[in-house]
Formats: structure tokens, C-alpha cells, sequence
């Protein structure tokens, strides 16, 4: 449909219907023309018009998974622009926190006594208290500073973040990731090389003890390196659980409208396998399962309620929020990132399309295949399919192909990198491919974080035909 078609079609309805509104007409045209971008694009900006971006953005995706039309391009811009919209609020958010934090920490120190703490006042407890275990905190530094200046400046930022934490917590230091922001939590990052440790109590506003090197080092026979990376891989490990749960759930949301009336129908037989198992929480924490209170959903605020629906326990939330998953296909690079907003959460090698095959665009995981069956096991372990006509992510058979352009136009990773993405990414999952490269170019995955597929996950009377 061209677009004087679909004006006229607009002026008929409110001829038809005058008390009626243009998104009355927009909902009415998606209900009756779902196979046609135009409406879902001028749906997803009445609802942005209208503040709604979580509604608009939902828009915007449909047409997006839509064949390409003359109102692709405008999409796909207006998609990305309310994307970085959204990064912007966020990071606005984070940067005034971050500014009342430091104002609330100039006050303390400079106010008059008022202003401070009585003697042996509690700490408001984040989550009850056999629940809290020890928060670490990864930040990556300049590597022009010396130890003094390099202590201070540490320092600096574990004040900073008093307002938000209430118990001691422990930073690592690491060399400048190339590409990552600097003196921000790098949630998903594993340490091979440190500059520091340094152990603050935010309630006392003391620094509990430090250790700093003139050179990046390993440094793993340090006791105080063992203990604080033992604890970041547990934290890292709880929130990798949590985001796949709250991801499930919000693209849930996305598919059919509501939550499930428990965690457990995510992992359904094929096609309805959301997830291939529920995540358990690590024997450290003290918890038998995660706590899911769909009461608490707000579809309003999808993401943001999910907070309340599936709480963090035992950690606090991060400064820079979590956001939905998305993976990214980087085809000038060979290269998959798995990030949930600004954060990276895996980085993979891969395989794709000879002479351009892969498709660039935006799609979404529409099925995912344990042991997807096809011939000498060309498709490896486990299958993500994205687009209908035959392209998938999957595994491979012929591990040399990874950082090579040499399929059909599928995507192909390791086999265990499969089965790891395969655990984070639920249906629905959004999958953005584009010949950019990543702006953070290495990145360092932390422990392998793998769900068990199930037998009920396979399809063993399907012989899949991808573009491998």
C-alpha cells in the first residue's frame, strides 16, 4: 500500500467514524492490515506522540519484522532514534544520581554535625539480611595514573556511591577496557589483568583495606584477589539469572500480551520453549528459587516493573539499570555481542554469509531447536531461528568456518557459545545485524553460563534445510 493509499483509507475511516480518534484508526488498521508496515509505523508514532515508548517501540518492531517497504527506512530511523531516546534518559538518570551522590557526600563531610549519622545507627537493609552477599563492583581505569593518584580517584568514585549501598563492597580495578566507559561498573566483565582492590564501607565512609599495583597483573595468588573475584563470579553468575528471567518475561509480554501465571511454564516443550530450563539460584545465595510475583507487573511500565516481579535479591540493583536483551550480529567483524543495553553481557566469534548472504536488519528468535537434526550434523547443538525462509543462528560441525564468511546466509558459533546464547535469549529476543563494528572491540567473558536443553526441545521428526 502506497502512502496517498493509506490516507485515503485514514480520511474514509474518519468520514466513517468523526468522534473518532487517528490512533483509533491506526489500531484499527493493524487489526485488520497486520501484514503492512505502514500502519504499525504510524502507530508506533501516534504512541510516541503520545509518551507511550514502550507501546511505540512494540510498533515499530512489527513493522520492522515486516517485508521491506517504502516505509522500511523510516522505521527502522524512527526505531533507533527512540532507542537512543531512551539511552540518553537513562544515562541522564545515572548522571544525576551520580551528581546527588557526590552533593550528598560534599554535604556530610563539609555540613555541619546535623547532617551526619548518629553513632551505631542500622543501615537500611537492601534485602533481609541472611540474604545480602558480598556486592563487587569491576571498573576499568586510565592506564596513565601512578598508585597514589590511581588510589585516590578510586576512592573518589566508592564515595560517590554511598547513597545507593549500604553495606561494604569491594572494586576491582582493571587496565582501560578500549572502548568501555571509564570509572563505570562493567557488570559482565571478567578481570585478567588488575591495577587495585579496594574495600569501602559506605556507612562509615571508611576504606576497610586496598591493594595496588604499579603494573597490571594476574595476581592470583593474593588471597584478597581470590576472595574478591570468587564473589564476583557468584554476583555476575545472579545477575546473568535474573536478566535471562526478566527477558523471558518481557518478550512474553511482547508475544502474547501478559505473564505467565509462574516461571515454570517458560520452560515448555517445543515451540513454546521459552527458556530451556529456570535458572537456580547458586547454593551461596541461601535461596531454593526465585521469587516471581506477577502481581507486581505493570504493562505501562513493562521493563521497569519487572524489578518488582522477579526482585534481585541479595544484590543491589546496578547504577546503570538492566535492560532487555538484544543481540547484535557485527558482520565487518565476525563478531556477536549479547548486551542488555549499554552493558555487554558476551561477546562471541562467528561465522556468516559468503558474498553478503546474511541479511542485515532487525529480526527477532521465532524458534529455538535442541539438536536441530540436518545432515553429518551441519547445524551443531542447538538451532536459534530468526527469519522464517531458512536463517538461523546455530552450531556447526566445521569449527575452522568460525570467522569466515562461508554459509548461505546463516549464522554460525561454536557449538558451546550456541548453547550459552541459546540459555540467555528467549524467544522474541530481538537480533540486530548490521556491517558495523562493535565500539568496544575486546571484551573478556566471564564463566561459562549454560541451561541444560531437554529432550522436549528437540524436533527429531524435522530435517531442517537452513541456509548453513
Amino acid at each position: 500500500m502506497t502512502k496517498v493509499q493509506f490516507l485515503q483509507e485514514k480520511s474514509s475511516y474518519h468520514i466513517t467514524y468523526p468522534d473518532r480518534t487517528d490512533l483509533s484508526f491506526y489500531r484499527w488498521f493493524t487489526e485488520n492490515h497486520p501484514d503492512l508496515a505502514v500502519g504499525w509505523y504510524h502507530l508506533g508514532a501516534e504512541w510516541e506522540r503520545q509518551g507511550k515508548e514502550e507501546q511505540a517501540l512494540q510498533a515499530y518492531r512489527k513493522a520492522l519484522h515486516l517485508p521491506a517497504d517504502e516505509f522500511a527506512e523510516k522505521t527502522r530511523d524512527a526505531y533507533q532514534e527512540l532507542l537512543r531516546k531512551r539511552r540518553k534518559q537513562t544515562w541522564r538518570k545515572a548522571s544525576r544520581l551520580l551528581l546527588a551522590s557526590l552533593l550528598f557526600l560534599y554535604s556530610l563531610v563539609f555540613s555541619p554535625s546535623p547532617l551526619s549519622e548518629p553513632e551505631g545507627a542500622a543501615p537500611q537493609a537492601i534485602a533481609p539480611e541472611s540474604l545480602q552477599r558480598p556486592h563487587v563492583e569491576v571498573i576499568a581505569v586510565p592506564g596513565n595514573l601512578d598508585s597514589q593518584q590511581l588510589r585516590r580517584q578510586v576512592e573518589a568514585y566508592a564515595a560517590s556511591r554511598r547513597p545507593s549501598l549500604q553495606q561494604p563492597y569491594t572494586v576491582v580495578v582493571v587496565p582501560e577496557v578500549s572502548g568501555a566507559p571509564l570509572f563505570a561498573p562493567l557488570l559482565f566483565y571478567r578481570p585478567v589483568e588488575l591495577r587495585g582492590l579496594l574495600r569501602y564501607d559506605p556507612v562509615s565512609r571508611t576504606v576497610l583495606s586496598d591493594l595496588w599495583f604499579e603494573q597490571p597483573c594476574a595476581c592470583q595468588d593474593k588471597p584478597a584477589v581470590q576472595t574478591a573475584l570468587a564473589a564476583l563470579a557468584e554476583e555476575q553468575q545472579t545477575l546473568e539469572q535474573v536478566l535471562t528471567l526478566r527477558n523471558a518475561l518481557y518478550r512474553t509480554h511482547q508475544r502474547i500480551g501478559y505473564l505467565p501465571d509462574s516461571l515454570a511454564q517458560l520452560a515448555g516443550p517445543y515451540p513454546v520453549n521459552t527458556l530451556a530450563e529456570i535458572p537456580v539460584p547458586p547454593p551461596e545465595s541461601g535461596l531454593a528459587s526465585w521469587a516471581y510475583y506477577p502481581a507486581f507487573f505493570r504493562p505501562e511500565s513493562a521493563w521497569e516493573s519487572l524489578k518488582e516481579v522477579v526482585p534481585l535479591q541479595g544484590y543491589p540493583e546496578p547504577f546503570v539499570p538492566l535492560q532487555p536483551l538484544q543481540v547484535h550480529v557485527h558482520k565487518a567483524t565476525h563478531t556477536m555481542t549479547l548486551t542488555s543495553g549499554p552493558h555487554i553481557v558476551r561477546r562471541y566469534p562467528i561465522g556468516i554469509g559468503r558474498n553478503g548472504s546474511t541479511p542485515e536488519g532487525y529480526f527477532s528468535i521465532e524458534k529455538k531447536i535442541n539438536q536441530p537434526q540436518g545432515h553429518d550434523n551441519i547445524y551443531g547443538t542447538r538451532g536459534l531461528v530468526f527469519q522464517a525462509d531458512g536463517y538461523a543462528i546455530h552450531g556447526t560441525n566445521q569449527p575452522e568456518s568460525i570467522g569466515e564468511s562461508m554459509s548461505l546466509g546463516c549464522i554460525r558459533l561454536h557449538n558451546p557459545d550456541v548453547e550459552e546464547l541459546y540459555s540467555f535469549a528467549a524467544t522474541g529476543t530481538e537480533v540486530v545485524i548490521s556491517n558495523k563494528t562493535p565500539p568496544v572491540p575486546q571484551w573478556v567473558n566471564p564463566a561459562a553460563n549454560v541451561l541444560p536443553a531437554r529432550p522436549d526441545e528437540e524436533t527429531p521428526g524435522i530435517t531442517y534445510r537452513w541456509l548453513h
